[in-house]
């Protein structure tokens, strides 16, 4: 018996997927706000949901799934190599480098370790994606979002603005480019190109 749990909207018919190291603690918070709940899953079936969200990194299908639509948060691929390794601007560069490879190496032969959840688009690809860089203005491309009070109010884009604040406040956003050289960069794009295709990241975005 396979188990798990995924957040939902029965009202909006949309259900999430959160990768790791893409802003998945905030983006909970918010779809908690816009009314979603934690459902738990047993060998593909709903059987029963939760008064709140739940913080999850699933990436799992689920039965009858096409009837909902799907969002997931994403995040510049470059940026969150770096961020899964937990490297500091303070770091060596060769060091870094060296470990940005090991990380590409050990992903390819363990997909399902993979924070870019590309083993499932294969099954379905994402309808609406929230990226790290856009956040507000990705939240507002969903149609239920842009009518909902949590927008009109003016509430999400200060959720929004805070998360960039954080950001700035905590480290220079753009810290990550200077681990990378073409070849580097080269490993990340040829190894998951989805996650440039389908979010609109550009290959040179690591220049």
């Amino acid at each position: 018996m396979k188990s798990w749990f995924i957040n939902i909207s029965e009202q909006y018919k949309y259900f999430t997927w959160t990768p790791e190291r893409t802003g998945s603690t905030h983006f909970t918070n918010i779809i908690s706000k816009l009314g979603f709940q934690s459902a738990d899953i047993v060998d593909g079936k709903i059987i029963s949901y939760k008064e709140n969200t739940r913080h999850n990194h699933f990436c799992t299908l689920f039965e009858n799934h096409w009837d909902y639509k799907f969002i997931i948060t994403t995040r510049n691929p470059y940026s969150m190599v770096l961020s899964m390794l937990g490297v500091s601007y303070m770091e060596n560069l060769s060091d870094v480098q060296y470990e940005i490879e090991l990380r590409i190496e050990h992903i390819l032969q363990n997909p399902f370790d993979s924070p870019f959840c590309c083993q499932c688009f294969q099954n379905r690809k994402p309808d609406y994606f929230l990226r790290l860089e856009n956040l507000y203005e990705d939240w507002i491309k969903i149609p239920f979002v842009q009518t909902h009070e949590l927008n009109i109010s003016g509430e999400l884009k200060k959720l929004t603005e805070i998360r960039m604040n954080e950001q700035k406040n905590t480290e220079d956003v753009n810290y990550w480019k200077k681990y990378y050289n073409k070849r580097i960069a080269d490993l990340v794009y040829y190894n998951f190109p989805n996650n440039f295709e389908l979010f609109g990241y550009d290959k040179d975005s690591w220049k």
